[in-house]
């Protein structure tokens, strides 16, 4: 879990959404370089940093999900269509307030309640990829711009799967009943010898819209990662059952016992379906304010926005907004060439559970 945020989030260079945030509709019709970049990172239990500090601070919080989502992308774009190369990096935590709790504990050295059942849930998600995108957009009508891209990835870099269960402790001895089950680069829970690494490749869709409904309102829709697969082939693969009540009765009738550790060590085909991100907003333009309601998905996690936007002149925006599923504020400065986004539930980023950085450049000749 110390990978929460490892991807370092002061080398991102590039950009916001990939159709133009203008009312210049002839950008895209021409040459145009572009490179694209953000991170976004968010936490429901404890700040961003505890996960590279061994959990310190204050005792966990109530929350289900913590993710990051990095992504730099480089290309090129002409007449609608669009080419371009990207690296990510993602991971993605599912879990229950106990898990969590567990953790901290351990980590702190605090002694385990006795008697006390934490029930065990954590699905996790590590997604490192270099890949490219083909994509085109078109205006069926003045007021409407689509958008949809095709993508390809590659990786040998995989941790994918879950464990779920219940641990507790009484004065003679601490119990456990787990399953695991889960693929990996690297075993890091049964200490596996090193193995040969996965390979992997998959494909997703981006899709979007862009609609001038009349002068005063718009609508802007992008859904990236629609039905975007890993398949690894050949993936090092570790499935293991752990029992505190060894004693069972067969059909028969007859008592044996079953191992405290049974699990096995092999290799697997296995698809990975990647967590969607979608955004949305609808905007009400009132001469040259902009008022904004939007919402950002991450698999299943929701933040709805509110957010004012003024143009003192045409070529050059700022946005600031308020996001009500994390507490977090946000700023953003926008031209046609360079449009950079900042936003945090904290000023003092130690203490910050949601981070959104993001950088467009590009230019058209």
């Amino acid at each position: 879990m110390k990978y929460l945020i490892s991807f370092f989030i002061g080398c991102f260079f590039g950009g916001g959404p990939l159709y133009a945030d203008t009312d210049d509709k002839k950008i895209w019709s021409t040459l145009k370089p572009f490179v694209h970049a953000r991170t976004f990172s968010y936490s429901e239990n404890m700040p961003l940093e505890a996960f590279d500090n061994d959990f310190e601070g204050e005792f966990p919080s109530s929350g289900r999900y913590e993710f990051t989502h990095n992504l730099v992308e480089a290309g090129i774009a002409y007449r609608g269509f669009e080419l371009s190369a990207f690296t990510r990096q993602d991971y993605y935590f599912r879990t229950i307030d106990d898990t969590f709790n567990l953790i901290y504990i351990d980590q702190n050295d605090w002694d385990w309640p006795l008697d006390q059942v934490f029930d065990v849930y954590l699905h996790v998600q590590k997604v490192e990829a270099n890949g490219g995108k083909f994509g085109y957009r078109f205006q069926p009508d003045p007021a409407l711009e689509l958008y949809a891209a095709v993508k390809y990835f590659e990786s040998d870099d995989v941790l994918y799967g879950q464990l779920e269960g219940r641990i507790w402790e009484t004065e003679r001895r601490p119990y456990a009943d787990l399953v695991l089950d889960y693929i990996y680069t690297e075993d890091s829970l049964l200490d596996r010898p090193l193995t040969a690494p996965a390979s992997g490749y998959g494909h997703g869709f981006d899709l979007g819209l862009s609609w001038e409904i009349n002068d005063r309102f718009s609508v802007d829709v992008l859904l990236e990662d629609v039905n975007a697969r890993f398949k690894w082939k050949h993936a090092p693969h570790t499935s293991a059952v752990m029992v505190s009540d060894r004693n069972r009765i067969d059909e028969n009738g007859n008592p044996y016992k079953l191992p405290t550790l049974a699990g096995k060590h092999d290799f697997v085909d296995r698809t990975q379906v990647l967590p969607r991100h979608n955004w949305g907003r609808l905007t009400y333009k009132f001469e040259r304010w902009r008022l904004i309601a939007e919402q950002e998905t991450y698999d299943r996690v929701r933040f709805n926005r509110l957010l004012v936007g003024f143009s003192p002149i045409s070529w050059f925006e700022v946005e600031s907004g308020f996001d009500f599923k994390s507490d977090a504020i946000s700023l953003k400065f926008w031209t046609p060439y360079v449009s950079l986004l900042l936003g945090t539930d904290e000023f003092d980023l130690k203490q910050s559970r949601n981070i959104r950085m993001e950088l467009m450049l590009q230019y058209a000749f």
